[in-house]
């Protein structure tokens, strides 16, 4: 084979590797925006049905339903049961309380996304995360080991509060402050998940296994939880809208893109990506379909571009060397939010 030959063919891998990173790139930033829309979707469905529990069971239900068909036509299961029985790991119950935290998070993300407005939840839930993924990584809940506190994780905390101290401009009020640390509980329970999660990645291999497993447990909680709302006040079916279900497949169809994604530009980039294109999604929904009476403000839009600042320096803790190190010691890489 001639050098000329050996050149073009390098060309060409470069070329499919740099159109594989820009389709993975704008599908992360898809599914950023796609976050966002969940969240006004379910937002929309609470204040139609007046009940963030239908709301809740109705977004995990559509998801479970979505996820165990994908499972089904790929095959997952018989290989996740193929790759447990070779790995023989013992399975530690805390691993499915993933799916507990998710449906608690959600929860709160839905009940408060009327008064608040996708943007400042965004944004609140964005400094949850960061702050959640320090609680995980410092006490080495996922497999990835444990990862102290970086000086530019603990700015891009600082820098989360600023642009939650933004966006609260005009939209918070003495008798709703408590809601912003309910939604930052949300975001940590979120992040903390994530750990849970990743585990039954490695020990099933199968992404979609996993969401399974946890949209199975979620329903659960979320079943109980709308007996008791039933027992205690009128709940109307009726009202269920037919687009309802949108929140809930939204979530799954956002996991899987999540999980394809790393695979080609990293979790870092992923991140980034998503961060971005919740801000933007968040922008345009407070604009264009509000939830909330406030609608899209000045500040809010300068609190999401602060919050994507934020997730860019927490995420530079994490250089080359660093992940190469990393990269040695982990069970597994990072996995992405997965969005219920």
């Amino acid at each position: 084979m001639t050098i000329r030959q050996n050149g073009g063919r390098r060309m060409a891998q470069r070329a499919s590797h740099a159109r594989s990173a820009a389709i993975a790139i704008a599908a992360a930033i898809a599914a950023g925006v796609g976050v966002s829309a969940q969240t006004s979707v379910n937002g929309h469905v609470n204040v139609v049905v007046d009940s963030a529990v239908l709301a809740t069971a109705i977004n995990h239900s559509s998801a479970l339903v979505l996820a165990t068909a994908f499972a089904l036509v790929t095959g997952a299961f018989p290989r996740a049961r193929a790759t447990l029985r070779s790995q023989q790991v013992r399975l530690r119950p805390w691993w499915f309380l993933g799916g507990l935290m998710g449906f608690v998070g959600v929860l709160i993300v839905i009940s408060v996304t009327p008064v608040l407005g996708v943007v400042v939840v965004g944004v609140a839930v964005t400094l949850g995360q960061l702050a959640g993924s320090v609680i995980a990584d410092s006490g080495g809940l996922g497999p990835g080991g444990r990862r102290p506190l970086t000086a530019f994780r603990a700015i891009g905390i600082v820098v989360a509060i600023a642009a939650i101290a933004v966006g609260a401009i005009g939209r918070i009020a003495l008798d709703n402050v408590w809601l912003v640390p309910l939604i930052v509980l949300s975001g940590a329970l979120i992040a903390i998940q994530q750990a849970a999660n990743a585990w039954l990645v490695v020990v099933t291999g199968e992404f979609s296994v996993m969401s399974v497993i946890n949209f199975s447990v979620t329903l659960v909680f979320v079943l109980i939880a709308l007996l008791i709302s039933a027992s205690t006040s009128d709940i109307d079916f009726a009202a269920i809208p037919y687009w309802a279900p949108l929140g809930g497949v939204l979530g799954a169809v956002i996991g899987v893109v999540s999980a394809l994604t790393v695979r080609t530009v990293g979790v870092l980039s992923v991140m980034l990506c998503v961060a971005a294109g919740q801000a933007l999604g968040g922008i345009v929904l407070d604009l264009v379909v509000p939830v909330d009476r406030v609608g899209l403000t000045a500040a809010s839009v300068c609190s999401a571009v602060l919050a994507v600042l934020a997730v860019t320096i927490a995420s530079l803790h994490a250089g080359p060397r660093a992940s190469r190190r990393r990269g040695r010691r982990s069970l597994a890489p990072a996995l992405p939010q997965e969005a219920h």
